[in-house]
This record gives structure tokens, C-alpha cells and sequence, in this order.
């Protein structure tokens, strides 16, 4: 497992799936500018579904790891926001 975090930079709320093997699957309504931290397989696959008039509407599907955290990152961006 990996940790990783989703950042909605969108005005709309949006839905996060993650499915991975051995039936993983986490589902997240993610608000405007809320993060999303969490666990999942490293094979697994993100979805993103943004909310129209017609309903979801799928709007990225990436690998997982392009969402993973990096302490090292973590820890400077931290130094930063001080």
C-alpha cells in the first residue's frame, strides 16, 4: 500500500474511485479545494468523475502511483506553508 493524496483544484465536487486487485475499491465525494488522503495498492487505478447536468462524467483515469505522497516532498512543502 502507498499513501497518496487528491487535491480538488475545481469549483464543482468530484468523485474519487480507486479499484485495485484483491477487490480494493474506495469511492470519496471530494468538495471543492478539500484533499483526499489515502491507501492504496500500487497497481491500482484512479478515477475521477466530475458532476454535470447529465449527471458523473469521468474525467481522469491515471495510475495511483502519479498520486502518491513523497515524505521528503511532504516535509518541504510544509516548510513552506510556515
Amino acid at each position: 500500500m502507498i499513501e497518496c493524496v487528491y487535491r480538488n483544484d475545481t469549483d464543482r465536487m468530484v468523485i474519487v474511485k480507486c479499484v485495485g486487485s484483491d477487490q480494493f475499491y474506495r469511492e470519496k465525494v471530494v468538495l471543492p479545494t478539500e484533499l483526499f488522503w489515502f491507501e492504496a495498492p500500487e497497481d491500482a487505478r484512479l478515477e475521477i468523475w466530475k458532476m454535470s447536468v447529465q449527471g458523473q462524467m469521468l474525467h481522469v483515469r491515471a495510475d495511483v502511483s502519479e498520486y502518491a505522497t513523497n515524505d521528503e516532498a511532504a516535509a518541504t512543502e510544509s516548510l513552506w506553508a510556515c
